[in-house]
């Protein structure tokens, strides 16, 4: 039985144009829409705003502690002080520093991922016949499998966007060309998947949690508009409330493996951003010394400013995503319409 992000009469190719066309929309900068408004007023700024929060190493705790760090010691220590710091220092550029690779990173990872949800989820019901695999299951795994693809897919322009953002001087890395050639000179071709593995680790059960807590909550939506309860006409509506319902848990529960990524894309690298040892740390040696030198609670700086961005962007991204696939629907109707005349 399809999820109800994909449709039996939908092939793996319309999802991924699906997917596409969401990541246009709601990114792309000629897009005249609500989001792409949010987008380069919000999203883009925040960022920035969170990786520069989870790069900063100093030792937080949980609750209120007299031994704390010194607040007036942080740079960036909560969002409304880091969107100051950054315009006094950086000018309003600052705040949008990794844009250009974040674009390109957004409108490759949806298509991907949506064309990978649909073959794995073929794959599986394909396999269990029977249907002994819980529905929920097949929803989590596949969407588990189709954020490890498209992440491994789309990766280098994470890494890109992560040092651009980091950057406080525009001494380095000012193109997106100029970068990858730096890269590929000091780190080789291994240096654009730093920190890969905790990406997947990452993204693995928070697209898991994702696609089946959507799931979940858009067929809760789906039966109450058949029974008549709430009004079918505001379908988009419950689609963008399941998105980002979605978004907020399953940013949540995985956040400390986002920052711990984070890190491991800016290893090695000095205070202007010039790559000075080549070895990386594993995981959970990372996971080790920040815990160890920072504190627990410091697994989750940045959490804020990725929750004001994840809710509102995964929202419009699902909502974007199940009207254009409404239209194929419609399309196909038609065409099948024609075909039996």
């Amino acid at each position: 039985m399809p999820s109800y992000v994909t449709d039996a009469d939908l092939s793996s190719s319309e999802l991924a144009f699906c997917g596409a066309v969401a990541g246009v929309v709601s990114r792309n900068k000629q897009s005249p829409t609500l989001m792409h408004e949010y987008e380069r007023a919000v999203i883009a700024p925040l960022d920035v705003v969170k990786i520069r929060m989870q790069l900063q190493t100093h030792r937080t705790h949980f609750g209120f502690r007299k031994d704390g760090p010194n607040v007036a010691n942080v740079k960036y220590s909560n969002i409304t002080q880091a969107f100051r710091t950054i315009l006094k220092e950086e000018g309003i550029r600052g705040l949008y520093k990794g844009n250009m690779p974040a674009e390109y990173l957004y409108l490759s990872y949806s298509a991907v991922e949506f064309w990978a949800y649909k073959q794995l989820e073929q794959f599986i019901e394909t396999v269990d016949k029977n249907q002994r695999v819980p529905h929920t299951l097949k929803t989590f795994g596949s969407g588990m499998l189709a954020g490890c693809a498209a992440t491994s897919a789309t990766y280098p322009f994470d890494l890109l966007r992560t040092r651009f953002a980091a950057q406080q001087q525009q001494k380095h890395n000012v193109t997106v060309a100029r970068a990858m050639i730096n890269i590929y000179k000091l780190e080789g071709f291994k240096g654009f998947y730093r920190g890969l593995w905790p990406a997947i680790v990452q993204i693995m059960p928070y697209m898991g949690l994702l696609f089946s807590t959507y799931d979940l909550s858009a067929k809760a939506f789906k039966r109450l508009r058949d029974e008549q309860i709430v009004n079918a006409s505001y379908k988009p509506t419950h689609d963008m409330i399941s998105g980002a319902a979605s978004g907020l848990v399953s940013k949540t529960i995985v956040y400390p493996f986002d920052l711990i990524r984070r890190r491991m894309q800016m290893e090695g690298m000095d205070n202007n951003h010039v790559v000075t040892n080549v070895k990386s740390r594993s995981l959970w040696c990372s996971f080790r010394i920040v815990i160890k030198q920072e504190g627990f609670r410091s697994l989750y700086k940045g959490l804020a400013p990725s929750l004001v961005k994840v809710g509102p962007a995964n929202a419009v991204t699902f909502m974007i995503f199940e009207e254009t696939k409404d239209v194929l629907l419609w399309f196909n109707k038609r065409k099948k319409g024609d075909e039996t005349l």
